[in-house]
């Protein structure tokens, strides 16, 4: 079952410009990655709210683009501030132990699961 993240994020209007063109570099990286499915960013009216949608083709594949963008993942996270992820899918337990440890990060399980 492949898994969903939608994740929102808040970037300072000074590091707006250069988080738009890391956001850019992760997208362009995340196509190239065979279990990635979807990789977009969207803007909101707020021009320091950017979300993004993720979609991989299992929980593996969602761990495997993480180590595959990790510099500028890390980068990002330094200037942006993630203020929501939600997860959907069967996520296995890398992925809800990250869910775990973060306030802002909520997990949808499958209604099979409930």
């Amino acid at each position: 079952m492949t898994i969903t993240v939608r994740a929102e994020l808040r970037v300072d209007s000074e590091t707006r410009d250069e988080f738009l063109t890391l956001a850019r570099a992760v997208a362009d990286a995340a196509a190239g990655e065979t279990g990635t499915l979807r990789y977009d960013w969207y803007s909101s009216a707020d021009p320091r709210v950017f979300v993004v949608i993720e979609q991989y083709a299992d929980p593996d594949a969602a761990i495997a683009h993480n180590e595959n963008c990790a510099q500028l993942l890390h980068r990002i996270a330094e200037l942006a501030e993630m203020t929501s992820a939600h997860l959907h899918g069967h996520l296995g337990p890398v992925l809800e132990g990250w869910v775990a440890e973060r306030s802002f990060a909520h997990a949808h399980p499958p209604l099979d699961q409930e």
